[in-house]
């Protein structure tokens, strides 16, 4: 925990996202009191909560789900990551069986939500390869589903996207998405900010759908990179970029 905050410090990043299955699970209240304080005497404060929980496969016991929706409140994190079940969501088959799947995830969704929502924590939906949201497509049907203001995406850049796709699939998100995933290494191993252009009109994007600058909207830098020196380095160079280009895009709004 020291480190994690040791190191954001240095990179000067404004807050932290802490993990579940990294560093506060779901049963440890006292880690979580220790890392909120731990946050806030440091100066940052915490961004998300991110868990590998998988809305839709709880079969109505919420009860892990309100153990990490306690510990988030616990923190202060205004949100909290989980992941949509990808078991029969996406069936290659009718899409009318891909049609019924989706509602029952969307209501799903909604259940979790309207929980999330008596803390104030909006939910994010992960993206990724692996999961059920690896295209930008089945992410913007499953939140406008949902349609619950607590209800949201994580977006990012998808892995074997274009650059333009992945930009407009972020401005066509609009309001459905709390948060923006900017990780340290881009596509085909490419660093973060090699495509300054295309973050820059991404930020753009998030800020114009931004409902309200004081609620959870954030731009979540991935930290999963090289240990040691030449990590920290890297991160704090990406920290500069982005602050860079958010310095830029802010005073262009209205």
């Amino acid at each position: 925990m020291k480190s994690v905050i040791s190191v954001a410090s240095a990179a000067k990043l404004d807050a932290v996202e802490w993990a579940a299955d990294l560093h506060i699970g779901p049963d440890d209240i006292h880690a979580a009191e220790e890392a909120m304080m731990a946050t806030l005497q440091a100066g940052l404060t915490t961004a998300s909560y991110a868990t590998l929980y998988r809305a839709g496969a709880e079969g109505g016991n919420f009860c892990r789900f309100d153990a990490l929706l306690r510990i988030a409140s616990v923190m202060q994190a205004p949100i909290m990551r989980i992941f949509a079940s990808g078991r029969g969501l996406w069936p290659e088959t009718k899409a009318q069986g891909e049609d019924k799947s989706l509602a029952e995830l969307a209501a799903a969704l909604g259940r979790l939500g309207d929980r999330a929502a008596e803390r104030g924590i909006t939910l994010c939906l992960s993206m990724g390869r692996g999961t059920s949201l690896d295209r930008y497509d089945r992410a913007a049907r499953l939140v406008a589903a949902v349609d619950h203001d607590f209800v949201r995406l994580a977006w990012e850049d998808l892995p074997g996207a274009a650059a333009d796709d992945a930009t407009a699939a972020l401005e066509s998100a609009g309001r459905f998405a709390s948060a923006v995933i900017a990780r340290c290494t881009g596509r085909d191993g490419k660093a973060l900010l090699v495509e300054q252009d295309a973050w820059r009109d991404r930020i753009m994007a998030f800020k114009r759908a931004e409902q309200d600058p004081k609620m959870s909207s954030f731009l979540l830098l991935g930290a999963a990179r090289v240990e040691g020196a030449a990590g920290e380095a890297s991160l704090a160079a990406d920290v500069r970029a982005l602050r860079a280009l958010v310095a830029e895009v802010e005073p262009r709004k209205s």
